[in-house]
């Protein structure tokens, strides 16, 4: 009997990257339409966090390349959600007891 390991799904995934801070705006508008959230500096420097992303990740680089003018290097990061925990507080519970 063999035992086949799955790798789970992507849960999310980060990239960081520096590019042309004269297209940063049109940078941040497609990744806004594609459902990333994303932090940028004035100096380029971008922080994008995507959730389950659906679309071909090698085309929104290259994508991004273009408009960008030149390659550039991004950092990927991929997570994958193994465990999912969420605390609460007890009914009536105040802060300072849960504290």
């Amino acid at each position: 009997m063999s035992q086949t390991q799955v790798d789970p799904s992507i849960d999310m995934i980060r990239w960081t990257f520096t590019a042309n801070p004269d297209r940063g705006d049109e940078m941040v508008a497609y990744l806004n339409d594609l459902g990333a959230d994303l932090v940028s500096r004035s100096d380029a420097q971008f922080w994008v966090l995507w959730d389950e992303p659906g679309s071909d990740l090698d085309e929104v680089v290259e994508r991004l390349w273009a408009i960008n003018g030149a390659p550039f290097e991004v950092t990927h990061e991929t997570f994958h959600r193994l465990d999912l925990l969420v605390y609460q507080a007890e009914d009536g519970e105040t802060e300072s007891e849960a504290a």
